[in-house]
């Protein structure tokens, strides 16, 4: 039996070093790129207590949460796993997303009320906030 023929790559022949020549065509390279993506938000978003209220079937109907990733120290870690489990009976988080979604959503709240008259701030979308390490860190 033999094996089908490997088909070439369309990178094969560019470069991550290419550049734009001018300073016209960096700026025309950047106009076509395409603007952030900003989802529309709701007028309210529901507080905690509306979210621990809504009926199961209510909860299925939703779609899987995105995963979302963050960088915290061991023994932060230990420290958040630690009032998890100790607290289990008593707060009802039976899964650590649950428990970091509600301590998140609740600073959120906070963070409304605040500065935005607990009103929601404007979504953002993904690819918005800077990424990797800030600058002077």
């Amino acid at each position: 039996m033999t094996r089908p023929a490997r088909r070439p790559s369309a990178l094969a022949s560019s470069s991550p070093f290419d550049q734009p020549a001018t300073a016209d065509a960096r700026q025309e390279a950047a106009a076509a790129a395409p603007a952030p993506v900003v989802p529309p938000q709701s007028s309210q978003a529901p507080t905690a207590p509306q979210r621990a209220a809504e009926k199961p079937e209510q909860r299925a109907a939703k779609a899987k949460p995105k995963k979302l990733t963050i960088y915290q120290d061991e023994d932060d870690s230990a420290r958040m796993r630690g009032a998890m489990v100790a607290t289990i009976p008593h707060e009802g988080f039976t899964t650590l997303s649950k428990f970091a979604q509600e301590a998140i959503m609740e600073k959120v709240e906070r963070l409304e009320q605040k500065y935005n008259g607990g009103q929601p701030f404007p979504a953002v979308g993904p690819g918005v906030i800077p990424v990797g390490r800030p600058m002077g860190e």
